[in-house]
Protein backbone atom coordinates (compact mmCIF):
# COMPACT_ATOMS: atom_id res chain seq x y z
CA UNK A 1 0.00 0.00 0.00
CA UNK A 2 2.83 2.44 0.74
CA UNK A 3 4.31 1.54 -2.56
CA UNK A 4 1.31 2.31 -4.37
CA UNK A 5 0.61 5.64 -2.57
CA UNK A 6 4.05 6.57 -3.63
CA UNK A 7 3.68 5.71 -7.40
CA UNK A 8 0.74 7.89 -7.19
CA UNK A 9 2.47 11.19 -5.85
CA UNK A 10 5.20 10.84 -8.22
CA UNK A 11 2.97 10.78 -10.80
CA UNK A 12 1.15 14.22 -9.84
CA UNK A 13 4.40 15.40 -9.22
CA UNK A 14 5.37 15.04 -12.81
CA UNK A 15 2.00 16.44 -14.00
CA UNK A 16 2.50 19.52 -12.21
CA UNK A 17 6.04 19.98 -13.58
CA UNK A 18 4.40 19.17 -17.09
CA UNK A 19 1.82 22.01 -16.42
CA UNK A 20 4.62 23.96 -15.49
CA UNK A 21 6.26 23.51 -18.72
CA UNK A 22 3.55 24.44 -20.93
CA UNK A 23 2.49 27.52 -19.64
CA UNK A 24 6.48 28.35 -19.77
CA UNK A 25 6.86 27.62 -23.20
CA UNK A 26 2.69 29.70 -24.05
CA UNK A 27 4.37 32.43 -22.13
CA UNK A 28 7.62 32.28 -24.17
CA UNK A 29 5.84 32.06 -27.44
CA UNK A 30 3.55 34.59 -26.32
CA UNK A 31 6.25 36.78 -26.15
CA UNK A 32 7.85 36.31 -28.72
CA UNK A 33 4.91 37.27 -30.47
CA UNK A 34 4.34 40.30 -29.39
CA UNK A 35 8.49 41.67 -29.44
CA UNK A 36 8.05 40.14 -33.21
CA UNK A 37 4.60 42.33 -34.01
CA UNK A 38 6.35 45.67 -32.36
CA UNK A 39 8.99 45.19 -34.45
CA UNK A 40 10.43 47.87 -36.96
CA UNK A 41 7.85 50.41 -37.64
CA UNK A 42 6.64 51.05 -41.11
CA UNK A 43 7.67 54.39 -42.64
CA UNK A 44 5.04 57.04 -42.31
CA UNK A 45 4.08 57.97 -45.62
CA UNK A 46 4.08 61.81 -44.91
CA UNK A 47 7.48 62.25 -43.53
CA UNK A 48 10.52 62.27 -45.88
CA UNK A 49 12.72 59.34 -46.19
CA UNK A 50 15.72 60.21 -44.25
CA UNK A 51 14.01 62.48 -41.84
CA UNK A 52 12.43 61.51 -38.09
CA UNK A 53 8.98 62.88 -36.55
CA UNK A 54 9.73 63.96 -33.21
CA UNK A 55 7.17 63.10 -30.98
CA UNK A 56 4.03 65.09 -30.74
CA UNK A 57 4.91 67.26 -33.68
CA UNK A 58 2.36 67.02 -36.75
CA UNK A 59 4.48 66.45 -40.08
CA UNK A 60 5.00 69.41 -42.24
CA UNK A 61 3.21 69.24 -45.73
CA UNK A 62 5.07 68.28 -48.64
CA UNK A 63 6.58 70.77 -50.32
CA UNK A 64 5.35 71.53 -53.73
CA UNK A 65 7.43 72.93 -56.30
CA UNK A 66 5.90 75.22 -58.18
CA UNK A 67 7.41 73.83 -62.04
CA UNK A 68 7.22 76.81 -65.10
CA UNK A 69 4.90 75.31 -67.67
CA UNK A 70 6.28 73.92 -70.62
CA UNK A 71 4.92 75.51 -73.87
CA UNK A 72 4.23 73.15 -76.14
CA UNK A 73 6.98 73.72 -79.25
CA UNK A 74 5.38 75.29 -82.31
CA UNK A 75 5.64 72.79 -85.10
CA UNK A 76 8.27 73.74 -87.24
CA UNK A 77 7.26 75.38 -90.07
CA UNK A 78 7.83 73.43 -93.28
CA UNK A 79 10.28 74.91 -96.12
CA UNK A 80 8.11 76.71 -98.84
CA UNK A 81 10.18 74.43 -101.30
CA UNK A 82 12.24 76.26 -104.13
CA UNK A 83 10.68 75.64 -107.62
CA UNK A 84 13.60 76.19 -110.06
CA UNK A 85 12.26 77.76 -113.61
CA UNK A 86 11.46 74.79 -116.51
CA UNK A 87 14.58 74.79 -118.17
CA UNK A 88 14.50 76.86 -120.86
CA UNK A 89 16.06 75.67 -124.49
CA UNK A 90 18.84 77.85 -126.03
CA UNK A 91 17.08 80.66 -128.42
CA UNK A 92 17.63 80.26 -131.95
CA UNK A 93 20.09 84.13 -132.42
CA UNK A 94 18.07 86.54 -134.70
CA UNK A 95 19.44 87.43 -137.99
CA UNK A 96 18.86 91.18 -137.45
CA UNK A 97 19.37 92.51 -141.04
CA UNK A 98 19.32 95.91 -139.64
CA UNK A 99 22.82 97.16 -140.83
CA UNK A 100 24.42 98.78 -138.24
CA UNK A 101 27.18 102.64 -138.84
CA UNK A 102 30.05 101.41 -140.41
CA UNK A 103 32.79 101.23 -137.83
CA UNK A 104 35.56 104.14 -137.71
CA UNK A 105 38.34 101.94 -137.16
CA UNK A 106 41.35 104.04 -138.92
CA UNK A 107 41.99 101.60 -141.92
CA UNK A 108 41.91 103.05 -145.34
CA UNK A 109 39.85 101.18 -148.10
CA UNK A 110 42.48 99.26 -150.40
CA UNK A 111 42.34 99.67 -154.47
CA UNK A 112 41.14 95.64 -153.68
CA UNK A 113 38.57 96.12 -151.47
CA UNK A 114 35.11 94.52 -151.45
CA UNK A 115 32.57 96.79 -153.01
CA UNK A 116 29.80 97.63 -150.59
CA UNK A 117 26.07 97.87 -152.40
CA UNK A 118 22.71 98.69 -151.71
CA UNK A 119 21.28 97.90 -155.26
CA UNK A 120 22.60 96.61 -158.32
CA UNK A 121 24.63 98.34 -160.55
CA UNK A 122 24.11 96.84 -164.05
CA UNK A 123 23.32 98.82 -166.80
CA UNK A 124 20.94 96.48 -167.97
CA UNK A 125 17.12 98.19 -168.89
CA UNK A 126 13.97 97.32 -167.35
CA UNK A 127 12.76 96.94 -163.92
CA UNK A 128 14.98 93.74 -162.70
CA UNK A 129 14.46 92.91 -158.77
CA UNK A 130 16.39 90.31 -157.00
CA UNK A 131 14.87 88.20 -154.52
CA UNK A 132 17.34 87.23 -151.99
CA UNK A 133 17.46 84.55 -149.42
CA UNK A 134 19.78 84.55 -146.24
CA UNK A 135 20.06 80.79 -144.18
CA UNK A 136 21.04 81.07 -140.86
CA UNK A 137 19.89 78.30 -138.80
CA UNK A 138 16.22 77.47 -139.63
CA UNK A 139 16.49 75.19 -142.73
CA UNK A 140 13.06 73.05 -142.85
CA UNK A 141 11.04 75.37 -145.00
CA UNK A 142 13.94 74.81 -147.49
CA UNK A 143 12.52 72.74 -149.79
CA UNK A 144 8.95 74.34 -149.77
CA UNK A 145 10.65 77.79 -150.98
CA UNK A 146 12.61 75.77 -153.67
CA UNK A 147 9.49 74.52 -154.58
CA UNK A 148 7.19 77.97 -154.81
CA UNK A 149 10.19 79.18 -157.12
CA UNK A 150 9.87 76.46 -159.24
CA UNK A 151 6.47 76.72 -159.37
CA UNK A 152 7.06 80.72 -160.63
CA UNK A 153 9.91 79.73 -162.60
CA UNK A 154 12.28 81.60 -160.76
CA UNK A 155 15.78 82.16 -159.50
CA UNK A 156 16.93 83.92 -156.56
CA UNK A 157 20.07 83.91 -154.48
CA UNK A 158 20.83 82.50 -151.50
CA UNK A 159 23.56 83.38 -148.50
CA UNK A 160 24.60 80.78 -147.03
CA UNK A 161 26.01 80.24 -143.27
CA UNK A 162 29.01 77.96 -143.40
CA UNK A 163 27.90 76.42 -140.66
CA UNK A 164 24.17 75.63 -141.85
CA UNK A 165 25.97 74.65 -145.16
CA UNK A 166 27.87 72.13 -143.33
CA UNK A 167 25.19 70.57 -141.63
CA UNK A 168 22.68 70.24 -144.53
CA UNK A 169 24.83 69.49 -147.79
CA UNK A 170 21.73 68.12 -149.05
CA UNK A 171 20.27 71.25 -149.24
CA UNK A 172 22.98 73.42 -150.66
CA UNK A 173 23.13 70.90 -153.24
CA UNK A 174 19.65 71.20 -154.22
CA UNK A 175 19.80 75.19 -154.69
CA UNK A 176 22.44 74.95 -156.89
CA UNK A 177 21.42 72.22 -158.94
CA UNK A 178 18.20 73.92 -159.12
CA UNK A 179 19.71 77.04 -161.04
CA UNK A 180 19.98 79.33 -158.07
CA UNK A 181 22.95 81.54 -157.30
CA UNK A 182 24.51 81.07 -153.67
CA UNK A 183 26.57 83.65 -152.13
CA UNK A 184 28.66 83.51 -148.19
CA UNK A 185 27.58 84.53 -145.06
CA UNK A 186 30.18 83.96 -142.76
CA UNK A 187 30.55 80.81 -140.78
CA UNK A 188 28.47 81.70 -137.61
CA UNK A 189 27.22 84.74 -138.27
CA UNK A 190 28.58 86.85 -135.47
CA UNK A 191 29.71 90.11 -135.26
CA UNK A 192 32.71 90.66 -137.99
CA UNK A 193 33.34 94.63 -137.33
CA UNK A 194 34.53 92.83 -133.54
CA UNK A 195 36.49 90.57 -135.29
CA UNK A 196 40.56 91.06 -135.83
CA UNK A 197 41.63 90.92 -139.45
CA UNK A 198 42.83 87.55 -138.70
CA UNK A 199 39.87 86.38 -137.50
CA UNK A 200 37.98 87.51 -140.13
CA UNK A 201 40.05 86.00 -142.60
CA UNK A 202 39.91 82.53 -141.52
CA UNK A 203 36.23 82.80 -141.18
CA UNK A 204 35.61 83.90 -144.80
CA UNK A 205 38.18 81.25 -145.86
CA UNK A 206 36.35 78.25 -144.35
CA UNK A 207 33.06 79.31 -145.38
CA UNK A 208 34.23 79.65 -149.14
CA UNK A 209 35.92 76.20 -149.03
CA UNK A 210 32.53 74.29 -147.30
CA UNK A 211 30.79 76.02 -150.21
CA UNK A 212 33.36 75.59 -152.83
CA UNK A 213 33.77 71.57 -151.97
CA UNK A 214 30.41 70.67 -151.83
CA UNK A 215 28.78 72.15 -155.37
CA UNK A 216 32.31 73.26 -157.20
CA UNK A 217 31.09 76.79 -157.13
CA UNK A 218 33.31 79.75 -155.38
CA UNK A 219 31.42 82.32 -154.11
CA UNK A 220 31.71 86.31 -155.15
CA UNK A 221 28.93 87.46 -153.19
CA UNK A 222 28.87 88.67 -149.21
CA UNK A 223 26.46 89.68 -146.70
CA UNK A 224 27.77 90.70 -143.43
CA UNK A 225 25.45 89.05 -140.63
CA UNK A 226 23.68 92.19 -139.02
CA UNK A 227 24.53 93.91 -141.99
CA UNK A 228 27.82 95.14 -139.84
CA UNK A 229 30.94 96.02 -141.22
CA UNK A 230 33.98 97.76 -141.46
CA UNK A 231 36.71 99.04 -143.99
CA UNK A 232 39.03 96.08 -142.76
CA UNK A 233 36.36 93.45 -143.63
CA UNK A 234 35.76 95.18 -146.47
CA UNK A 235 39.81 95.24 -147.10
CA UNK A 236 39.45 91.05 -146.43
CA UNK A 237 36.90 90.31 -148.71
CA UNK A 238 39.01 92.02 -151.63
CA UNK A 239 41.67 89.69 -151.22
CA UNK A 240 39.77 87.19 -151.41
CA UNK A 241 37.75 87.28 -154.24
CA UNK A 242 34.83 88.52 -152.92
CA UNK A 243 33.76 91.71 -155.19
CA UNK A 244 30.57 92.55 -153.41
CA UNK A 245 29.19 92.61 -150.32
CA UNK A 246 25.82 93.22 -150.79
CA UNK A 247 23.18 94.80 -148.49
CA UNK A 248 19.88 95.74 -149.82
CA UNK A 249 16.46 98.33 -150.83
CA UNK A 250 13.96 96.50 -148.91
CA UNK A 251 14.47 94.30 -145.74
CA UNK A 252 10.78 92.32 -145.89
CA UNK A 253 10.68 91.58 -141.99
CA UNK A 254 10.13 88.41 -142.36
CA UNK A 255 12.05 87.46 -139.76
CA UNK A 256 10.49 89.16 -136.97
CA UNK A 257 7.20 88.16 -135.60
CA UNK A 258 5.97 91.86 -135.15
CA UNK A 259 7.97 95.29 -135.75
CA UNK A 260 7.18 98.37 -133.74
CA UNK A 261 3.74 96.51 -132.44
CA UNK A 262 2.44 95.70 -135.76
CA UNK A 263 1.81 91.99 -136.38
CA UNK A 264 4.00 90.61 -139.32
CA UNK A 265 1.46 88.72 -141.23
CA UNK A 266 2.04 87.10 -144.46
CA UNK A 267 -0.16 90.15 -145.93
CA UNK A 268 2.26 92.59 -143.74
CA UNK A 269 5.22 90.90 -146.01
CA UNK A 270 3.20 91.31 -149.26
CA UNK A 271 2.49 94.67 -148.77
CA UNK A 272 5.89 95.86 -147.36
CA UNK A 273 8.18 94.33 -150.30
CA UNK A 274 5.27 95.92 -153.43
CA UNK A 275 4.89 98.92 -151.67
CA UNK A 276 9.24 99.39 -151.74
CA UNK A 277 10.31 97.62 -154.81
CA UNK A 278 12.28 99.15 -157.10
CA UNK A 279 14.41 98.66 -160.71
CA UNK A 280 17.73 97.23 -159.77
CA UNK A 281 16.43 96.27 -156.22
CA UNK A 282 17.37 93.96 -153.77
CA UNK A 283 14.86 91.76 -151.45
CA UNK A 284 16.36 90.39 -148.40
CA UNK A 285 14.30 87.62 -147.21
CA UNK A 286 15.15 84.49 -145.05
CA UNK A 287 15.31 80.92 -145.32
CA UNK A 288 13.36 80.58 -141.78
CA UNK A 289 11.50 83.49 -142.25
CA UNK A 290 8.07 83.38 -140.14
CA UNK A 291 5.68 83.76 -143.04
CA UNK A 292 8.11 83.57 -146.31
CA UNK A 293 6.97 80.46 -147.80
CA UNK A 294 3.42 81.68 -147.70
CA UNK A 295 3.51 85.23 -148.29
CA UNK A 296 6.22 84.03 -151.83
CA UNK A 297 3.47 83.10 -154.14
CA UNK A 298 2.08 86.69 -153.75
CA UNK A 299 4.59 88.47 -153.73
CA UNK A 300 5.58 87.32 -157.09
CA UNK A 301 3.23 87.70 -159.01
CA UNK A 302 2.78 90.98 -157.76
CA UNK A 303 5.96 92.03 -158.77
CA UNK A 304 5.66 90.58 -162.11
CA UNK A 305 2.39 92.34 -162.56
CA UNK A 306 4.03 95.70 -161.37
CA UNK A 307 6.53 95.17 -164.67
CA UNK A 308 9.27 93.56 -162.73
CA UNK A 309 11.44 90.69 -164.15
CA UNK A 310 13.10 88.82 -160.95
CA UNK A 311 16.99 87.72 -161.68
CA UNK A 312 19.53 86.32 -159.86
CA UNK A 313 22.35 88.87 -158.55
CA UNK A 314 24.99 88.02 -161.07
CA UNK A 315 22.76 90.10 -163.28
CA UNK A 316 22.54 92.95 -160.88
CA UNK A 317 26.23 92.86 -160.00
CA UNK A 318 28.54 91.65 -162.95
CA UNK A 319 32.32 90.73 -162.32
Amino acid sequence: MQQKAKRKSKKRSDYSVNRKLIFSILLLSLLIILIWGCGTPEPNADIPQGTSAEPGLKPAPPVELELEPQTEPAPAEEPTPVLEPAATPAPIPVENPVPAPVANNNTDLEGTASKLVWSGISSSGGKPIALTFDAGWEYAQTMQLLDVLAQHQVQATFFLRGGWAKDHPDLVRAIFERGHLIGNHSLAHGHMASMTKEQMAADIAETTGIIKNMVGYTPYLFRPPFGEYNNTLLNVLGQQGYAYTVMWTVDSHDWAEAMNGVQVTEQYLIDRVLNNASAKGIVLMHVGGYQTVSALPEIITGLRAAGYTLVKLDELLPI
